[in-house]
């Protein structure tokens, strides 16, 4: 009678599910995406760019570190800091496999 129970119970959750058919997903294969942080200073002006890109890139931003809350989208950015200082200027890349790769660098500006 416990065969017979159990059978049971394995045949009807067996049945009880929708198969699930792997060749219609379509799932990105992506590279992990890294770089460098590259600058250029002018007194308060600062131009970040993307150096040695590796891998898939699908966004890129940047957060100055200033505590303005005002972040930069792209492969190149000028952003005007308020106040000479050094300051921690963070990229992130993410692709399309939502990899993500943070990369720090310490800045000092002048007037």
């Amino acid at each position: 009678m416990r065969q017979c129970v159990l059978y049971f119970l394995l045949l009807t959750s067996l049945t009880a599910c929708e198969p699930f058919d792997l060749t219609r997903k379509n799932f990105p294969v992506c590279a992990k995406p890294s770089a460098d942080i590259g600058i250029t200073i002018d007194r308060l002006d600062v131009t970040f760019f993307v150096e040695n890109p590796q891998g898939d890139i699908g966004a890129i931003g940047w957060d100055p570190g200033d505590g303005r809350g005002i972040n930069r989208v792209g492969s190149r950015v000028t952003y005007n800091y308020a106040q000479p200082g050094t300051y921690t200027v963070t990229l992130t890349l993410v692709n399309s496999c939502d990899d993500k790769f943070t990369l720090s660098r310490i800045i000092t500006v002048r007037n």
